[in-house]
């Protein structure tokens, strides 16, 4: 009886390749063991052998684990598409960003200069309610990530 193999006990024979772009191109691209995405109905992970699927992102932190002995990166995406083809996933994202390259000061900062009383006089309440949703959801990614 032959039995699958664990994905601890997989080699790099069993990477997959794997595209991250956004409007400003190419992020990554690289060999990786597996990929966690943050899929529209909850988070799920990829690895060699997936069966072919398109689906739908959210907004949320990709998790890269690179074949080899690199660490994990961690890559925030606003929200896009992913499409796994034999050997292949290809992430289509309108704005991707490195972990590392995330500031959670900023984030931070934005979020609550979206939600003072001077951000909501001049701008429609809408818009502001809706920026301080997207930073609050932004900081919420950064803490997730390993400290650094």
């Amino acid at each position: 009886m032959q039995t699958t193999p664990l994905p601890s006990q997989l080699g790099d024979a069993h990477a997959i390749d794997l595209q991250i772009i956004s409007l400003m191109g190419e992020l990554w691209s690289g060999e990786v063991r597996e990929v966690s995405l943050p899929g529209s109905e909850g988070r799920f992970g990829v690895m060699a052998r997936h069966a072919p699927l398109l689906s739908t992102l959210r907004e949320g932190m990709v998790s890269v684990f690179p074949a080899g002995s690199e660490p994990p990166l961690h890559v925030y995406v606003s929200g896009g598409y992913v499409e796994v083809q034999p050997g292949k996933v290809i992430v289509l994202a309108d704005l991707a960003l490195r972990g590392e390259d995330l500031d959670k000061a900023r984030a931070a900062a934005a979020r609550e200069a979206a939600r003072s009383p001077m951000a909501q006089d001049f701008t429609d309440d809408g818009y502001a309610k809706l920026h301080a949703e997207l930073m609050l959801q932004r900081l919420q990614n950064l803490r997730q990530l390993p400290p650094r």
